[in-house]
């Protein structure tokens, strides 16, 4: 048995507990977005991860659970509540991973608009590059790497940062395969700008219609391995139905 550990998730079905669990640099980004767009933010960050649990419950052959109900020595894909993995991701991990160096990753796949010129360059660099080593920041994103669970694993499975610095050093065993997607949405903190200043009314809705364009147009799919399709087309739809005020 693989298992999948989704990490904290907010109840997005309720909008006070959001609006109480919210940090006070991200409480102006979500303020703006509500003031932009007819449906709440809490809405629409409920709605996708819906569309992520419908992919969790997809994959063959693995069980979604509670960090405590996870036995010692099994084999853990930890993931965002936002972010997807292929149907047959245990299937495949099963072939070539049989839980040695107590981890393992593999090539990220980014569904997501280019926060800037840089992270824009470097993603056609990825893309049409694929052999070229990956920088150290990008070894582990939100779920392209497994763990054992064991002592201290519990904390590489949260962050992601700290797997980066793990991962550096012992060097477990990187797959030639792509079995997960990061699914950056315009909800994301990273896309509001993050601890940062708000971006501008204006700002935002120019990256929405960047967003409306990665997910409706055909290329995307073909950007991102062909499982991810299915949820490319949901996150179109999901997409049409966010229309600013």
């Amino acid at each position: 048995m693989i298992y999948l550990w989704v990490r904290t998730s907010v109840d997005w079905d309720d909008e006070a507990a959001v609006l109480a669990q919210c940090p006070p640099y991200f409480r102006p980004k979500l303020e703006l977005w509500n003031a932009t767009f007819a449906m709440p933010f809490h809405v629409f960050r409920g709605r996708v991860r819906e569309i992520a649990r419908d992919s969790l419950a997809a994959v063959e052959g693995a069980r979604c659970a509670a960090w405590e109900e996870i036995p010692d020595g099994a084999r853990v894909l930890p993931v965002d509540d936002d972010d997807w993995f292929a149907p047959d991701a245990v299937a495949v991990l099963e072939r070539l991973w049989d839980g040695r160096g107590g981890g393992c990753s593999w090539t990220s796949t980014f569904v997501e608009v280019p926060l800037n010129r840089r992270h824009a360059v470097g993603k056609v660099i990825r893309r049409r590059a694929p052999w070229v080593p990956l920088k150290p920041m990008w070894r582990c994103t939100t779920n392209n790497y497994a763990l054992v669970k064991a002592p201290g694993a519990r904390e590489l499975a949260v962050s992601h940062l700290l797997a980066i610095e793990w991962f550096e050093r012992h060097d477990p065993p990187r797959l030639p395969v792509r079995v997960s997607a990061m699914n950056r949405t315009l909800a994301s903190q990273t896309s509001l700008g993050n601890r940062g200043p708000a971006i501008s009314r204006r700002a935002l809705l120019r990256r929405y219609a960047r967003y409306r364009r990665l997910y409706r147009e055909p290329r995307t799919a073909g950007l991102a391995p062909a499982w991810c399709a299915p949820l490319i087309a949901r996150m179109d739809g999901l997409m049409a139905e966010l229309e600013p005020r």
